[in-house]
């Protein structure tokens, strides 16, 4: 059974009947839709959360406050990145006066009824963070009838390099539920100090224009031919500037430089975890680099790719668990090296057969179930969701098999 049964059938109708329901009435919370900016010279400091924003162990429960026409405008996206006032209930936790703005790639469009929003808990004047967090990113996972294979994946991930945390959560606005949610931790210096020591260096989200744009070619020395498109920069005060990105792109072509520049440990161990997943996006995009982060580390003076929103994968479009381990490593200059330097793919296979080792097949599946167990109700009880809850059920088998074809076809690439 594909998923792309429940993938494509009906759901652009789905979408317009429940947008229409979503206009959503409730009580009135926040009020005001002026931004405003960090800082402040009286901090209205932030209660202490019940639990860690992102603890995997527990359902989560956010709830939102605000003016209607507020969340209206969320759901038909017309107020583009605006931060409207609002009260959040994290976890039981009352957190005043955050800022709510819309969120997401494709899942981002007016209608979308399970629209992803950030939650910023600093957005405004004299607020603080919350929980030692700047945001979370609250994401509807509108086209996975799983509702779990970002979860998932970032479980791969974590197991063999730094990854964000995730989570899950029921969301209510205004007193009306808005279904099931992933809880995921945004790449910022609260993550990076999990993973790497100050001073910060530069974060950067590359996110080419087009498909076919290769954001690792080198076309000059000048900064600016790179930032902000497609090396879209995330912190502002670091240690280095967005000079570091030239001479390493320049340095591609030559194979042999490549250890000068980038910490190839970090990614073959991301290629290894892409490659398990058989993700169709990030750094070995179906058609190319998309969506993903490269940190400079001052300290080691080299890059780190690190994964960001691996949702389609685990066959999530219909592929097969068959895919050749070299098959999208010629759509970038970066994999490219991986794919021809000797050394480097024979160590890229050896890196797979560690990540492996390391996140069995067992550990991935009992996972998957883990996740089922804990969200079951409330993804039976979400009725904004696109799918269906057969599909839902459906989704755990199809994930588990699909993960066991996987692991079964790598072990037999490896042994040729």
């Amino acid at each position: 059974m594909a998923i792309g049964r429940w993938r494509f059938a009906g759901v652009i109708e789905a979408v317009a009947m429940a947008a229409a329901a979503a206009a959503g009435t409730g009580a009135c919370g926040g009020g005001s839709t002026s931004t405003g900016g960090e800082g402040g010279s009286s901090l209205n400091h932030r209660p202490a959360p019940a639990a860690p924003l992102f603890d995997p162990g527990r359902l989560h429960e956010v709830s939102l406050m605000m003016s209607p026409e507020d969340w209206q405008s969320i759901l038909n996206d017309s107020r583009g990145d605006e931060w409207r006032h609002a009260t959040a209930t994290y976890d039981g936790v009352v957190v005043d006066d955050v800022g709510v703005r819309p969120a997401g790639e494709s899942s981002r469009f007016a209608g979308n009824p399970k629209m992803s929003i950030r939650i910023k808990f600093d957005a405004f004047a004299g607020q603080e963070k919350f929980g030692g967090y700047q945001d979370v990113n609250v994401k509807g996972e509108y086209d996975d009838p799983s509702l779990m294979r970002e979860r998932m994946a970032l479980f791969v991930f974590a197991a063999v390099m730094p990854a964000p945390k995730a989570a899950h959560t029921t969301l209510t606005v205004n007193g009306d539920s808005r279904g099931l949610y992933t809880l995921r931790e945004d790449w910022d210096t609260t993550s990076l100090a999990e993973h790497f020591s100050e001073p910060f260096g530069p974060l950067y989200r590359l996110r080419p224009e087009l498909p076919t744009m290769d954001p690792y070619a080198y076309v000059g020395d000048d900064p600016a031919s790179y930032v902000p498109v497609p090396w879209e920069r995330h912190i502002k005060d670091t240690a280095r500037g967005d000079e570091v990105i030239a001479p390493f792109l320049k340095s591609l072509p030559d194979y042999s430089t490549l250890e000068n520049y980038v910490d190839v440990n970090d990614l073959l161990a991301y290629l290894a975890a892409a490659a398990i997943l058989m993700t169709t996006d990030g750094l070995v995009g179906a058609s190319g680099a998309s969506d993903h982060f490269q940190y400079f580390d001052p300290k080691s003076g080299k890059f780190f790719v690190l994964p960001w929103d691996p949702d389609n994968t685990f066959g999530s479009q219909d592929e097969m668990p068959t895919k050749a381990l070299s098959s999208k490593l010629g759509r970038n200059a970066l994999t490219i090296v991986v794919r021809d330097r000797g050394d480097l793919h024979d160590a890229y296979r050896a890196k797979i057969s560690e990540a492996m080792s390391t996140i069995s097949l067992s550990m991935v599946q009992a996972q998957a179930d883990m996740i089922y167990a804990q969200i079951k109700d409330a993804a039976h009880a979400d009725t904004v969701k696109m799918y269906p809850n057969d599909a839902f059920d459906w989704s755990l088998t199809d994930i588990k098999d699909f993960a066991a074809a996987r692991y079964a076809n790598l072990q037999e690439q490896l042994a040729n």
